[in-house]
Order: structure tokens, then sequence, then C-alpha cells
């Protein structure tokens, strides 16, 4: 089993990275990155979940033989301060991992449609009728706050490129779009079989 990590970076100190293989960073900041890192830069548009989606959609048909792909921000110890044990807990284990989908982030939080603590201003109904078109509503889902990941790719090919193109749409015209906190919410909703 392999893994890849992708890293969507703004302006972040991201050598954290180095003691990792297959990382790469989507960069949506400044250039200055120096040529040891594998970089793709990105418009600084829709926030992490932009990022996360143009990779998958970028390899939906490839995914360059990864087996699963951790998401995470430029700097994941605010939402993640054990990240470093808990990713050499997955490369360790790498041949007895069964995961289809799993928070990295530690805080987890419990919501429903309705509203979520934090922000109960969220559009989460409207939005969720926009990506999950002919899907019946859900009633209660969780999400880990800062969006950080793991996921497999047999787990993202569960749901067509398509899809996942739709999010992108929805998050590529603003730089902080409303529709970008939403989805972070989403994502375990979005990683579960339709």
């Amino acid at each position: 089993m392999s893994i890849q990590i992708v890293v969507s970076r703004y302006n972040e100190d991201i050598a954290w990275t180095k003691q990792f293989p297959n990382v790469v960073i989507y960069n949506k900041g400044a250039d200055d990155l120096s040529p040891e890192y594998m970089v793709k830069p990105l418009p600084n548009v829709g926030r992490e979940g932009h990022t996360y989606y143009t990779h998958i959609c970028d390899n939906y048909d490839s995914q360059d033989g990864y087996d699963y792909t951790v998401f995470l921000q430029g700097n994941p110890f605010d939402h993640s301060p054990n990240l470093i044990t808990n990713l050499s807990k997955y490369a360790d284990s790498m041949t007895d991992i069964s995961i289809e989908f799993e928070f990295v982030s530690e805080h987890v939080i419990y919501c429903k449609l309705s509203g979520c603590v934090w922000d109960m201003s969220l559009p989460l109904r409207d939005i969720y009728r926009k990506i999950f078109v002919d899907q019946p509503e859900v009633v209660d889902f969780v999400f880990g706050a800062g969006a950080q990941f793991i996921v497999s790719w047999k787990q993202i090919r569960s749901r067509s490129k398509e899809f996942y193109m739709n999010i992108v749409k929805m998050l590529e015209n603003e730089k902080d779009p409303m529709e970008g906190y939403v989805v972070e919410r989403f994502h375990k909703l979005i990683f579960t079989s339709a």
C-alpha cells in the first residue's frame, strides 16, 4: 500500500513535510519554495477544499499508483498537534490498513444540516443540495476541524469525476467563499459511498 500527502499551502513554513515521502505541495501563495519540494501552483481561491478537489480531478484517471491520499493544510498543527505521530502510524501499518476515510484532524465536531456549532449561519442545507443533488438529506454528520483527512482512492472513485468537478466549480471564483466553509464540513459525507 502506498500513501501520497497533498498539502494546501498559502505562505506557511512547510519544512515539516521533508520527513515524509510522496508529498506534493499545492502552492497558493508566494513563489518562494526551493526546488527540493514538489510544487504545483494554484490560484489562491476556494480555500483548501479547492486544492483537494482539484487534485482529485487532475488525478482521477491515474492517481499515480497511490492507494491513499492524506489531505492537509500548510500548517496542520493547529487542528492536529499530533500529526507527525499520526502520519507515522499510517506509514508503519500500510500492510494492515483497511480504512476508507478517517479524519487526521483531532477535533471532530458533531453537526446537523440545520446548523453547526462555530457558525450557525452557514447555508449547510443549500450547499448540500448543490453537491448531493439526488441524495436524501442527512440529519446528523461530523466534521474534522481543519479539513485534514486520509481517504482511499477506491473510496474516492465511488463517486464520478464530474461529482468532484462540480465542487471545484463551486469554489473557484472567490478567494474565501462561504461554500469553502461548508465543503470543509462535508468531507466525510463526500467520501461516503453514494
